[in-house]
């Protein structure tokens, strides 16, 4: 009886020290993608860990270079996004859809040659294990000019 209740201390322990030197909390990571002739490019900062209740980064940047001659459209999978609760969207899409799979933002043509999206969220209550995700800029045509995939794992 006593080793168990030593085991048990000790992994309530290790625990502790877990969160108090940062390994529960969020954790970020950017990946990036850009299409075939280098014109495009994709970044996705996202949280790699998280947990419930926490606020998560969530940051799309797109590149072209020479700048952007038209609209700028934008399809994150919407399962991804059903782990969150979305609070705002910085800038505003001018024109927002979703399907079965996605979620698509329109942007207006933006005036330089990268342009940031800021979603502001975070994750919902009594979510476990997280899900993989994809975000793509879309061509006129709704093909995927470039695409990136990434994970969040939800821990307790």
């Amino acid at each position: 009886m006593v080793w168990i209740r030593r085991a048990f201390i000790a992994i309530l322990a290790l625990i502790v020290g877990a969160g108090a030197i940062g390994l529960l909390g969020v954790r970020s990571r950017t990946v990036t993608a850009m299409t075939a002739d280098a014109d495009t490019s994709l970044s996705v900062e996202y949280a790699q860990v998280a947990r419930a209740g926490l606020d998560v980064p969530f940051r799309l940047t797109v590149h072209r270079s020479g700048g952007f001659d038209h609209d700028v459209t934008v399809a994150v999978s919407s399962d991804y996004l059903d782990l969150f609760d979305r609070n705002a969207i910085d800038p505003e899409p001018s024109e927002s859809t979703a399907t079965d799979q996605s979620v698509i933002w329109r942007f207006s043509t933006p005036p330089t040659d990268t342009f940031t999206i800021t979603v502001d969220m975070q994750v919902q209550g009594g979510r476990h294990w997280g899900r993989t995700g994809s975000a793509a800029v879309l061509a006129d045509d709704g093909s995927a000019l470039v695409q990136v995939t990434f994970k969040t794992w939800l821990v307790p």
